[in-house]
């Protein structure tokens, strides 16, 4: 196996896969708002946000969240203080 993609799964950062309209988002620890046009994630040592319209959450377990809806964009913020 690719040790680059060993080393991708095990740091605690932000991971968004895009196809279509669903995204996937790995290391989220919780949500912190959610509606049909967005919603935030802690994921880390960071937010995400993934932006759009008729967003629904199609899953969530295992720190991965399955979004379906049109996905306009997704934003990351890093002031989240670290403990």
């Amino acid at each position: 196996m690719d040790i680059e993609l060993l080393l991708d799964f095990s740091i605690n950062l932000p991971r968004v896969i895009l196809s279509g309209n669903f995204a996937i988002l790995d290391n989220v620890n919780r949500i912190l708002s959610f509606s049909d046009i967005g919603v935030v994630a802690d994921t880390g040592t960071r937010f995400t946000a993934v932006n759009g319209h008729d967003l629904k959450i199609k899953d969530l377990k295992d720190n991965r969240l399955i979004l379906i809806g049109k996905i306009t964009s997704v934003e990351f913020y890093t002031n989240k203080k670290e403990d």
